[in-house]
């Protein structure tokens, strides 16, 4: 997002949600937060722990100068946004692949949308508002890396105040209301901080044609699993780690364990699909990838995935369907191969 548009975007967002779901305990002060990872996650060691919305007190302190004398929720909610993409206040800007704490986004003075939801957060919870993490992803919130069509997965989360009268989303990654929310527990967004650290990682490498540290990614999806273990997108991002260093049996039980726990997510359907394939399990792989075709989240490089799947099953009609809608889905690989079969008549 360019940064003239960073303010509008948050501001445009500034919208009510609808009611969603009944909210779970959600709130910690970091001491707290501390003492429940430990609680939660005693093999995680302490100085891996990050409270993600400490902002620091001097930041607490101009948040209170900038809002704490507002006499409504709206008016701070606004002031402080505000104030964060302000030059002469904050400074920040919306960069779409930084995960950092609160703190290190204030130093940097850029961050994704977790990054962004952290910091306010941290300034908002200083001026007495109730801010919370909610998951506004889509069920199409997917990334494709390389060429062998593996899905990494990381989700939007941005930030929630409840004012009393209402709930206000806020979305600082692209203009519009929040559609869909689910409210976080600090606990929760801790696992997804760990969880974008490793998918920046591979992403990183990947767009720079250099090797991934594997075991660095696997370290940051880890952490996500043992403080969330039923967060879905880390397990099949651990999938992946797994596989990047060739333990492909490990890969498979964290795409099972992925699947067992969001039957919604095509990710771990399309990567333990493709796993299968190369392992030489046909059957198998068509069985997933047939399935992973048919979920809301099935992007048209799961039905590239399929069509391979169909081509070695010997069912090359279905094949030739698969890559006809992944190419009218824009996924210029089934365009080329379409293009191969045509020419081999």
């Amino acid at each position: 997002m360019p940064d003239r548009f960073a303010l509008a975007a948050a501001a445009a967002a500034l919208c009510a949600v609808g009611a969603g779901c009944a909210a779970p305990r959600a709130v910690y002060t970091g001491p707290e937060l501390r003492a429940e990872i430990a609680r939660r996650a005693p093999a995680l060691p302490p100085e891996d722990v990050v409270v993600p919305f400490d902002v620091g007190e001097g930041a607490r302190a101009r948040a209170r100068e900038i809002a704490g004398d507002l006499s409504t929720s709206q008016q701070k909610i606004r002031a402080l946004v505000s104030a964060m993409f302000d030059p002469a206040g904050f400074g920040l800007r919306y960069a779409s692949r930084v995960t950092g704490d609160a703190a290190e986004t204030l130093r940097l003075r850029e961050g994704n949308c977790l990054a962004l939801a952290s910091v306010f957060v941290g300034l908002a919870r200083a001026v007495g508002l109730e801010a919370r993490y909610i998951d506004a992803s889509t069920r199409v919130h997917e990334t494709v890396h390389g060429a062998d069509g593996i899905t990494v997965t990381s989700g939007h989360v941005t930030a929630m105040v409840d004012t009393g009268n209402g709930k206000v989303g806020l979305d600082f990654a692209r203009m519009g209301p929040v559609v869909w929310y689910r409210v976080l527990d600090d606990v929760e967004a801790l696992a997804h901080f760990y969880n974008n650290r490793g998918f920046e990682r591979i992403d990183a490498a990947r767009a720079a044609g250099a090797p991934v540290d594997w075991a660095a990614a696997e370290a940051d999806f880890r952490r996500a699993v043992r403080v969330a273990p039923g967060f879905a997108r880390a397990w099949n991002n651990l999938g992946i780690a797994a596989q990047g260093v060739g333990l492909d049996a490990e890969a498979e039980r964290d795409f099972r364990e992925a699947m067992r726990h969001d039957r919604l997510l095509a990710a771990p359907r399309n990567n333990l699909g493709g796993l299968l394939m190369r392992r030489g399990d046909v059957g198998a792989a068509l069985e997933v990838l047939e399935a992973a075709a048919r979920l809301p989240s099935a992007g048209p490089h799961v039905l590239y995935n399929l069509a391979l799947a169909r081509l070695r099953s010997g069912d090359r009609d279905g094949a030739v369907a698969a890559l006809r809608r992944a190419s009218g889905a824009g996924y210029p690989r089934a365009a080329r191969l379409l293009d191969q079969l045509a020419s081999a008549l």
